[in-house]
């Protein structure tokens, strides 16, 4: 059973060197600095940047975030921003943002009901 804690809390420690010296494609985002404003409104002010420190699991001994941007990419007039957020349910998510009027809004997703009677189920 202590093996499992120790692989848990190791998600929060920041990425190698290796990781984060992966060059970037166009139109990837690699740092929350380089994310459109409105896009960083919407994710919050408590998340740790890309390869930082962030509470992967349920406690935050030191005060860390309890989410990570993950990556971006911006196409046109679309965005699409992976989250990895902690705690017993670790997991990653991808915001999707369209620009409209010169801002950049949060498309949410669509609940499953709202999915399944889309496709007529």
């Amino acid at each position: 059973m202590p093996l499992i804690f120790v692989i848990a809390g190791s998600a929060g420690v920041p990425a190698t060197a290796a990781e984060q010296a992966a060059p970037l494609q166009p139109g990837e985002i690699g740092s929350l600095a380089d994310l459109p404003h409105d896009i960083r409104t919407v994710i919050g002010p408590d998340v740790a940047d890309r390869g930082g420190a962030f509470a992967a699991g349920c406690v935050s001994t030191n005060g860390e975030p309890h989410s990570r941007f993950a990556g971006a990419r911006l196409n046109g007039d679309t965005a699409q921003v992976t989250m990895e957020y902690g705690g017993i349910a670790h997991y990653f998510d991808t915001l999707d943002f369209r620009q409209v009027n010169g801002r950049w809004v949060h498309v949410p997703k669509p609940s499953q009901s709202v999915a399944a009677r889309a496709q007529g189920k």
